[in-house]
């Protein structure tokens, strides 16, 4: 399965993943997180455009596909601003795909993305300000089984 945690940054995205992970691996699971801070450090790609990020976001698309062979879960968490990249993985029916949008009011001034586009279907919306990282995690593990 794909779980893809997006958001605007400062949402709690990285949190929730490697809590997650850690909490899967510990079940006996395999998982593993492909983070976009991390990504663009491994792939060298500081481009911050639209260009820049869809190829970013294609990149842990393509990524998490092939991990998905590999592990039970694989965790995405990138801003991932594009419906349409979102969605055309969710779409996918080679994979079990599990969107979770994270949103909060703690967004750091000048940090937002303008063009994210929310999610309108099949998905989870997690408020990280009214929901502990303990109670989000209980609402992904719920939505995920």
């Amino acid at each position: 399965m794909i779980i893809i945690l997006t958001g605007q940054p400062n949402s709690g995205k990285t949190t929730l993943a490697l809590t997650l992970e850690t909490l899967l691996t510990k079940t006996n699971r395999t998982a593993v997180t492909i983070d976009g801070d991390t990504l663009r450090s491994i792939s060298n790609n500081k481009d911050y455009s639209i260009s820049g990020r869809k190829s970013n976001v294609r990149l842990a698309i393509e990524m998490a596909k092939t991990s998905n062979k590999l592990y039970n879960y694989t965790i995405m968490s990138l801003v991932s601003p594009f419906r349409n990249l979102r969605d055309s993985l969710k779409n996918d029916s080679t994979h079990i795909v599990k969107e979770v949008y994270l949103h909060s009011n703690r967004l750091r001034e000048g940090k937002m993305v303008d063009y994210y586009e929310p999610p309108l279907n099949n998905y989870l919306d997690i408020d990280t300000d009214k929901n502990s990282i303990e109670q989000s995690i209980k609402l992904i593990l719920n939505y995920i089984q």
